[in-house]
């Protein structure tokens, strides 16, 4: 038993272990014994029993994804305030190499010791000698034939003067100045050098011995979010050897504080003196370190100064008291005197976007624009510095609307021809005035010439304005527009003229003169030798030659010989001469189906009409489609043309009823025959075996035609009607297009022949046509309760 409840434990932490996240009701831990766990009813149950261990496993978890999350936001703020403190970005990025400097000339104040490895080259009239040398930990190089030599703790200057006076004992072309001795620094020593204190990175660090302060503060990340930047100690021998400020490096590019490390050196950051932030208008914003006795002026050096937007003369500084806050607003003149303190938010604000000196000039004149007033103090010099009025301004008339001290608007008019000949003083201008010089043209209607009809430009139809000017002829508005068309009749063309002294008392005046004329070819008039020359509104109409007739097309498809495209002939000619053209018909043809669709175009108030009887009889529109040219178009489908910037005209796709066989059975008789137009379309079917019925019926279908039935039988094949079927409206809509209803007398319905692709369509009930039967059934009732009173009346009277 004891191992089939370990086993059972075993599970169960299992599944806790599988999703340690998984929420767990209170209710359902239940606290056991050591050794015991409750056997649960179900299996579902089981997984909702957790021992304490489990509880407190997943609080750990959950413990630990808090505390990792708070970590997580504490470092980021961390981070924040070092990115924001002015100096930080020094060490952002720094990845500093111990070897990186082998590559470098040895400096002469470079210190050497143990490690150290020297190049002596003796070379001269009669020696040349070359020898590497490692200085030995006991701090001196052994030169051969001449001794040893002490070189640790000397700089690279005072070892070179040394190794060569000894050398000179055994190179005596030394002394004579033939021979000469060169010792440069080949190896390095490494050092090792412990940063502490407020950095990011705190330890002891590997360096070469070309490394100074700064390569210190680059290994160690550099100053954490309390750390200084402009107190950093070098401590050697337990004394402190330079005190390094980062604003100095950064500022000046150098600093005299930033010295070669020795072994055994340590760097120690201490915590910010003080820090200011700085927002708003200077070229560095942030946080900025500053030193006790640091003024406004420094604080701005750190920050780079005002950028080109500042608000210099006043700067907000934002300061901490014992109790609150408080805003100090320090003048220029005070930068240089007035202390910063730990805690202050200083705020340089944007100058103010507007001109303190500006007018305005607009209108006719050549520059127009913006002007300073102290270069333009009066309307003569404005009018001068925008390079003068055009020669269209009306300079009887120019207006200066000005502002007021209220913010009142002005206007002062000024005749300038009155300034110019000294009649009047010139006017002296104020801040904000706007001048406004008019122009003639803007004081006359603009004339304009039209022309319609067959000349070549898109907008020939709805006419084309042309800008009237002096002097201009009918043949100067043709060629503007881009010439006369094929189609122009130039027998006829007529200007129109308007009045401008109509007698209003009569009622037979004449309210135009029309001027005719003829035109050859090449423009030049046919009654005369001269041009017409045109008035202001004059309208010329170019009619198109009775003629001239473009190319018709028409097309047939289905069931003949050569279908497609087939332009016409002869105006008159009908469907029979193009079935004959098209070669006849198939035999599968049926041509009791054939149906001619005619593209009418169709008034906005025509299509409003039509779709307010299809609403009333409830029958479904049509799907609306695009374009002329599809021959997939349901018969009475509206299609919607577009033309970009015109209203959307309204085409129908009209079924026009053909007596196919009576046409072809009597080509000649024009009574049967139809005169075809350009955009027809003759489709013949193939015989036709189904009938189509739809709308309120139960089941809407399509069945096979039988000769044997009626339109009851097709009706009840499918399914039968509905209760909003509308029996007296229905229709049969035969293949040729042609449309039978269903007729009543008395009481009696004659329906439709059906003959082979028929569709027999059942409209619903319309709202109207409801109540009306509600009210004729409630009648019905209240006679036949009326009725069966009396009859009750009179068989009592008989039985008495």
């Amino acid at each position: 038993m004891s191992a089939t409840m370990g086993q059972e434990k075993k599970e169960t932490t299992s599944k806790a272990t599988e999703n340690p996240n998984k929420v767990v009701p209170q209710q359902n831990r239940t606290t056991t014994t050591p050794g015991r766990i409750p056997a649960p009813a179900t299996t579902e149950a089981r997984e909702l029993v957790l021992t304490d261990e489990d509880a407190d496993a997943i609080d750990r978890e959950e413990t630990y994804r808090l505390s990792r999350e708070a970590e997580i936001a504490a470092d980021e703020a961390r981070a924040s305030i070092i990115r924001r403190t002015y100096g930080s970005s020094l060490f952002a990025n720094s990845k500093f190499d111990v070897t990186q400097a082998i590559n470098i000339a040895t400096p002469n104040n470079y210190v050497l010791g143990p490690g150290d490895e020297l190049e002596v080259v003796v070379y001269g009239y009669s020696q040349n000698v070359q020898k590497t040398l490692k200085v030995n930990p006991d701090g001196y190089i052994i030169l051969e034939k001449s001794g040893i030599v002490s070189v640790s703790g000397l700089n690279m200057e005072t070892a070179t003067e040394k190794i060569t006076a000894a050398l000179s004992k055994t190179y005596t072309g030394i002394k004579s100045g033939n021979t000469f001795v060169r010792v440069s620094l080949t190896g390095f020593r490494t050092i090792k050098v412990t940063v502490s204190g407020e950095v990011v990175a705190p330890g002891t660090f590997t360096l070469t011995s070309f490394s100074n302060l700064m390569a210190a503060l680059y290994v160690s990340g550099g100053p954490n979010e309390i750390g200084t930047y402009r107190d950093i100690v070098l401590i050697r021998g337990n004394r402190e050897i330079a005190h390094f400020d980062v604003y100095e490096f950064l500022t000046k590019g150098y600093s005299s504080s930033d010295v070669l490390l020795k072994d055994q050196d340590r760097v120690h950051v201490g915590p910010f003196i003080s820090r200011v932030a700085i927002t708003g208008q200077t070229k560095r914003t942030g946080l900025f370190e500053i030193k006790p006795g640091e003024t406004l002026a420094d604080l701005l050096k750190y920050a780079g100064g005002f950028n080109q937007y500042a608000f210099s003369d006043i700067v907000k500084i934002y300061r901490n008291t014992s109790s609150e806050r408080k805003i100090v607003n320090v003048n220029k003149d005070s930068f240089a005197q007035e202390k910063v303190f730990m805690g202050d938010s200083l705020v340089i604000e944007k100058v103010l976007d507007r001109i303190q000196n500006v007018v305005t000039i607009s209108g006719a004149i050549f520059r127009p624009g913006e002007y300073s007033l102290d270069s333009n103090p009066t309307l003569t010099k404005l009018i001068e510095s925008a390079s003068g009025l055009k020669e269209e301004s009306l300079q009887g008339r120019i207006n200066i609307n000005r502002t007021n001290n209220d913010l009142s608007i002005s206007n002062i008019s000024v005749n300038y021809h009155d300034i110019l000949e000294g009649r009047a003083d010139d006017i002296k201008l104020q801040r904000l005035d706007q001048v406004m010089v008019p122009s003639v043209f803007e004081l006359t209607e603009q004339s304009v010439i039209r022309i319609r009809g067959a000349v070549n430009h898109p907008e020939a139809n709805e006419g084309i304005d042309l800008p009237y000017v002096k002097d201009m002829t009918v043949q100067d508005v043709i060629v503007r527009v881009g010439g006369l068309t094929e189609a122009a009749s130039l027998s006829r063309i007529e200007i129109v003229r308007r009045k401008r002294n109509i007698d209003p008392k009569q009622s037979d005046a004449q309210i135009a003169d029309i001027i005719q004329f003829s035109m050859r070819p090449d423009l030049t008039l046919v009654e005369s030798q001269e041009s017409i020359v045109l008035l202001p509104y004059d309208e010329i109409l170019v009619r198109t030659s009775p003629n001239y007739e473009k190319q018709n097309f028409v097309k047939i498809s289905g069931e003949v010989l050569m279908p497609g495209i087939y332009g016409l002939e002869y105006k008159d000619e009908g469907i029979s001469r193009l079935i004959q053209r098209a070669g006849g018909l198939t035999d599968l043809a049926y041509p009791e189906g054939a149906t001619l669709l005619r593209k009418t175009l169709l008034s906005e108030r025509q299509r409003q009409k039509r779709e307010e009887t299809l609403n009333s009889l409830n029958i479904s529109k049509v799907k609306t489609t695009k374009g002329l040219d599809d021959s997939t178009k349901t018969p009475g489908t509206l299609t919607t043309v577009t033309t970009e910037g015109e209203v959307a005209d309204s085409y129908i796709n009209e079924d026009i009823g053909v007596e196919l066989r009576k046409i072809l059975a009597n080509p000649n008789d024009k009574s049967l025959d139809i005169i075809l137009q350009d955009g027809d379309e003759i489709v013949i079917p193939k015989k036709l075996q189904t009938v189509r019925i739809e709308g309120e019926v139960l089941y809407p279908t399509t069945v096979k035609y039988n000769k044997a039935n009626n339109f009851l039988d097709y009706i009840s094949a499918s399914g039968g009607f509905t209760k909003k079927s509308a029996k007296g409206s229905a229709y049969v809509r035969y293949p040729n297009g042609s449309v039978d209803r269903t007729r009543k007398f008395l009481f009696v319905r004659f329906h439709p022949q059906i003959v082979p692709g028929s569709e027999i369509v059942i409209p619903a009930k319309t709202e109207t046509t409801v109540a009306q039967l509600s009210q004729f059934s409630g009648l019905i009732t209240m006679l036949g309760g009326t009725l069966g009173s009396i009859v009750a009346i009179i068989t009592l009277m008989k039985l008495n």
